[in-house]
This record gives structure tokens, sequence and C-alpha cells, in this order.
């Protein structure tokens, strides 16, 4: 699964959009914030295990292994060293964990997404122009209402990133398979020209 230099700088260049875009919706660290759906799908697919070390894993200050398994000692949790290695590598590739230094974990906050809700004015055709004027005006737009809009623009592209990746991926895979199955055939007309 490799990826082409160009495809790395466009993946890098759209990241770099959506990142900036989430920091101008007024998230101050958008890579240590994940969508609540997304979030729990992740959690309802792992194993117990990983779910215990998820939950030893605390939100706002980083720990070390050894708090995270004296974490898990408390709760009750008979652990080894060598499985916490492992969940908590799981997690930093799954992405609800964080690895902000090294040796030191932290778990990632799940964001709500708000829906902007739009209110329309209509006027009737008949209205004279002196009534409109005459009626209250709505009050300006709220900026926080621009920046949930934009917080869920964010949200939308990122989630079209992940199917775009995800398609882009298969697609990669299938180009693989034709060229592994292009070369047997190249390899049997070989045998069958040389014969």
């Amino acid at each position: 699964m490799t990826v082409t230099p160009t495809e790395q700088s466009r993946r890098m260049s759209f990241g770099r959009g959506v990142m900036e875009g989430l920091r101008m919706a007024g998230v101050q660290n958008p890579g240590d914030v994940m969508n609540a759906a997304k979030l729990a799908r992740i959690e309802s697919g792992l194993n117990s295990m990983a779910k215990k070390v998820l939950a030893a894993v605390p939100i706002q200050t980083p720990w070390s292994k050894e708090q995270i398994v004296s974490e898990l000692r408390r709760a009750g949790a008979t652990v080894d060293r060598a499985v916490v290695d492992g969940c908590l590598i799981t997690l930093c590739e799954r992405g609800v964990v964080k690895e902000p230094a090294r040796g030191t974990f932290v778990r990632v906050i799940a964001r709500l997404i708000t829906q902007a809700t739009e209110e329309f004015n209509e006027v009737s055709i008949n209205a004279r122009p002196a009534a409109a004027a005459l009626q209250p005006q709505p009050p300006a737009p709220e900026r926080e209402d621009s920046l949930s809009r934009l917080a869920n623009v964010a949200a939308l592209l990122r989630r079209a990133a992940d199917e775009i990746d995800g398609i882009a991926l298969d697609v990669e895979a299938r180009v693989q398979a034709a060229g592994k199955e292009g070369e047997t055939l190249r390899q049997l007309k070989a045998l069958l020209t040389g014969a």
C-alpha cells in the first residue's frame, strides 16, 4: 500500500485545510477532538481489554504507562504490561488516544456537532414596501451561529475525506490485484511460448 508523492502531497494539503477550518471554528487543538459518533463507533469495535485500558486513560492530564497500569489494578483488573502496551498502540492507531509526549497518553475528546438552524422570513407578495420597512428586522446572525455552521461543514469535510481515503485504498488494492494477475498471465505466456 504505497502512496505516491503527489498523492501524499494532496492528502497533506487537504488535511491542512480541514485542520485550519476547525481552528477557525473555535476548536483549539483539532487533533485532540473527534466526532462523538465516530468515537462511539471505534469504541464499540474494541475488545474488552482495550475498553478497560481506554477507560483508565485520562482525558485531560497525560499519564504514563505505569500510571495507567496502576489505575487498571486499582479498578480490579489483572493486567500484563505487554497487553497494556499493545492496547495503547492499538488505541493510538485508531485515534482514540494521543501520545503528546513519548510514553504519556491522553484520551481524545468527543466533540458534539451542533445543527445550525436557519430562519427564513417570508414576505407576502401583496405586502407594501412601507409595511415591510415597519416590520421588525430579524437580529443579525450571531457569530456563534456562523462558527457552529463552519464546524458542521468541517466535520462534513472530514467525513468526506475519510470516505475518499477508503475508496482510494480500495481502488489501489484492486489495481495491485490486477497487476498480480497480469504478471501471472505474462509468466504463463512465457512458459507456453518457451515450451
